[in-house]
């Protein structure tokens, strides 16, 4: 079960005219269930262009299917305009919109928990190994 990934991406901005593509990706690791990393990118790459990488837990991207959820950095919530979901990304002064379509979010949403089911992301013994690590170092 673990080491397996799930990312999906997803073209935010087409560039069709400045010659560039702004892309949204979205990851899940199944060595760490309840985080999914959310990572805007800029081709090509440059530093006025929009980017960013930000982690949000997994069951606020499904809660966000259907009402508005999160503070400080990530909130995430239904974009009846635009038939999505729009996500609203703080970084410092910076202030970043992303609306992804509802169907491939469910996907990737669902894809994770097939392999990690929400309510089993950690066992209580997976737990105490954690925390005795924790406490040898």
């Amino acid at each position: 079960m673990f080491g397996k990934d799930v990312t999906a991406e997803f073209v935010v901005d087409d560039g069709a005219n400045s010659g560039r593509v702004t892309v949204f990706q979205i990851c899940w690791r199944a060595c760490d269930p309840l985080a999914v990393s959310l990572t805007l990118i800029s081709r090509p790459e440059h530093p006025a262009l929009p980017q960013g990488h930000w982690v949000a837990p997994r069951d606020a991207l499904r809660t966000g299917l259907e009402r508005t959820v999160g503070d400080g950095d990530v909130r995430i919530g239904p974009d009846p305009e635009q038939r999505g979901i729009r996500l609203d990304l703080a970084d410092g002064e910076k202030s970043k919109v992303v609306v992804l379509a509802t169907a491939p979010l469910r996907r990737f949403l669902d894809r994770t928990e097939r392999l990690v089911p929400t309510g089993q992301e950690h066992t209580e013994q997976e737990l105490d190994t954690v925390l005795a690590d924790l406490l040898q170092d």
